[in-house]
């Protein structure tokens, strides 16, 4: 036992402060970071390392999870980017984004704690993720995807080019994810013939879509009580490069998108209410339905019954403009 005895009160801050000191650093608190922390472990051919920071374990956690993915992101998008570039410029940030949501919704439950250490009050962890436990789990979801698309796009052989575009459509979303995943699981199985045909595919029936939409030849109709409404579709066919017009009765057109409505009207005192129901639909070549979709708009007027439906054709109008043309036609529900 140390028996000290002094009338310094410096001196008793100073073997306070020491004995404080002291203690911490046995205990693993003090500020000094850990070795890992500073220069994490190498990426290898089997491991893949993350270092995360938080309050708590799970906040740490979270984080060093977060970097995994984002190792995976920087790679896939890195590529994504260089081949993107080159056809369409326009496409990065989406590419980007995509990639980015992809990796946030990654199954990265296999992992293993590697070591952990605290400085002050942040806590930190190294956490380790296998690369084959990854990859298996994105191929198992790119194997999903591709059963998920391949029924969107059955039975469409002999079917009319509308209603391929349609059903590509219906499809992108998840031909988009699929390609994302098979670009994930190259970059995590440092592998780039994973999934290559599969990729490929995708890529193409991308490329399908967007030529069988600049190639369509279609047609815009409307009745007495749609004229805004028909007027919009169609600036907005045409504003997309899409060949458009309005239609005629011997016109030659791959499909119609016709607009027709249903007003009620009512006089309320002074005031000329108007209640449309309009209906869009999308038929093909053959006459055939391939998609629909309805709208109810309400409004009054001061004036007369004619300025009211104008008015709902203007809210019609912009909502259809909100929800862009193809959302609008309900092109992206099930068939």
């Amino acid at each position: 036992m140390i028996n000290v005895r002094t009338n310094s009160p410096a001196l008793l801050i100073t073997l306070f402060l020491s004995l404080v000191l002291s203690g911490c650093a046995s205990n693993g608190k003090s500020g000094v970071l850990a070795e890992w922390v500073l220069s994490p472990p190498v990426d290898t051919s089997s491991t893949i390392y993350g270092v995360g920071e938080g309050m708590a374990l799970r906040g740490a956690r979270d984080d060093a999870l977060a970097v995994i993915a984002g190792k995976l992101e920087t790679h896939v998008t890195s590529d994504v980017q260089t081949e993107t570039v080159l056809t369409d410029g326009q496409e990065t940030s989406k590419t980007r984004n995509r990639v980015r949501t992809t990796t946030e919704s990654l199954k990265l439950s296999e992992f293993r704690t590697v070591n952990n250490a605290q400085a002050g009050n942040r806590l930190f962890v190294l956490l380790s993720v296998d690369r084959q436990t990854l990859v298996d789990s994105i191929l198992k979801d790119i194997d999903r995807l591709g059963r998920e698309i391949d029924a969107r796009l059955s039975d469409v052989e002999n079917s009319t080019r509308v209603k391929y575009l349609y059903r590509l459509t219906l499809a992108r979303g998840l031909i988009t994810e699929a390609i994302d995943k098979v670009l994930l699981v190259q970059s995590a199985g440092q592998d780039g013939s994973l999934r290559q045909g599969a990729l490929s595919r995708y890529q193409s029936l991308l490329a399908e879509r967007d030529r069988i939409q600049q190639s369509l030849n279609l047609a815009v109709t409307w009745d007495p009580y749609t004229s805004n409404v028909g007027e919009e579709l169609l600036t907005m066919l045409l504003e997309l490069g899409l060949r458009a017009e309005v239609g005629t009765p011997n016109g030659n057109y791959d499909g119609v998108i016709a607009v027709t409505g249903d007003p009620s009207k009512r006089e309320i005192f002074d005031e000329y209410h108007v209640q449309l129901k309009a209906l869009i639909s999308l038929n093909d070549n053959k006459g055939s339905e391939i998609s629909s979709a309805r709208y109810d708009a309400a409004a009054s007027s001061l004036t007369d019954f004619d300025l009211a439906l104008k008015t709902t054709n203007r809210l019609v109008a912009e909502e259809i403009q909100e929800r862009g043309i193809w959302r609008a036609l309900n092109m992206h529900k099930e068939p």
